[in-house]
C-alpha cells in the first residue's frame, strides 16, 4: 500500500473471497452500555491474533451512510463463529418506552437479539463470553429463540491480571474449532 493511502474498507461481501481460509472470521456482539472498555480489549486481541480482515465489530465494521441493518446481517451470515460478550447488566438492560422500562432483550427489535438469533438459526458458533462478573444467563430468562444461548459452552474473559490467560483461553478454543470445520470440510 502507498504511503499515506487509505486502508482497504472491509465489507462483511469480501469475507467469502477467502483472504485467510486458515483464520476463522469471527462476529463481535456486544452491548455498548455494558461492556464496551473489555469488548475493546478483546477485540484488539482478536484483530492482532486473526487479523483485522476476519474480525467484525460494530464500531469499526460498519462504513459511514450504510444501512446498518443490512449490513449487520450480512456479516452475520458471513461469520464462523460469533462471540457473545456478556457483561453485568446483559441481561437486564432496559429502554425507556413510555412510561415504563422494558427490557432491551423481550424488543423483537434489538440488535443483540437480532444478532444472536440470527447465527443461531444460521447454525453458526455461538460462544458467550463472560466479562465482568456475569454469569451465564438460563434459559427460562431468555425470550424465544434465544433460549438456545443457554445451553453454549461460554468462555470467561475477566478483566484484570487474568486477562491474557482468558483470551489466550479462548484463541486456542477459537482455534480448534476452526480446525475442527477444515477437517470436516475436507472429509466432504
Amino acid at each position: 500500500m502507498a504511503s499515506g493511502a487509505a486502508p482497504k474498507e472491509i465489507h462483511p461481501s469480501d469475507w467469502s473471497s477467502g483472504f485467510n481460509d486458515a483464520m476463522p472470521k469471527l462476529f463481535i456482539s456486544y452491548r455498548r452500555s455494558d461492556s464496551s472498555d473489555v469488548t475493546g480489549r478483546l477485540f484488539d486481541r482478536m484483530k492482532d491474533h486473526f487479523g483485522r480482515d476476519n474480525v467484525f465489530i460494530d464500531i469499526d465494521g460498519i462504513p459511514f451512510g450504510v444501512d446498518f441493518r443490512k449490513h449487520l446481517s450480512e456479516a452475520v451470515g458471513k461469520c464462523d463463529v460469533l462471540l457473545a460478550v456478556i457483561g453485568n447488566h446483559w441481561l437486564d438492560a432496559a429502554q425507556e418506552d413510555g412510561q415504563q422500562k422494558t427490557r432491551r432483550l423481550d424488543d423483537l427489535q434489538d440488535w443483540v437479539r437480532i444478532e444472536i438469533e440470527a447465527a443461531l438459526a444460521r447454525g453458526i458458533p455461538v460462544i458467550p463470553v463472560l466479562v465482568g462478573q456475569s454469569s451465564m444467563p438460563r434459559d427460562k430468562d431468555l425470550p424465544g429463540d434465544l433460549k438456545e444461548l443457554a445451553y453454549r459452552n461460554a468462555a470467561e474473559v475477566r478483566s484484570g491480571r487474568d486477562f491474557d490467560d482468558h483470551v489466550g483461553r479462548l484463541i486456542r478454543g477459537l482455534e480448534r474449532l476452526q480446525g475442527k470445520k477444515r477437517e470436516l470440510q475436507e472429509d466432504l
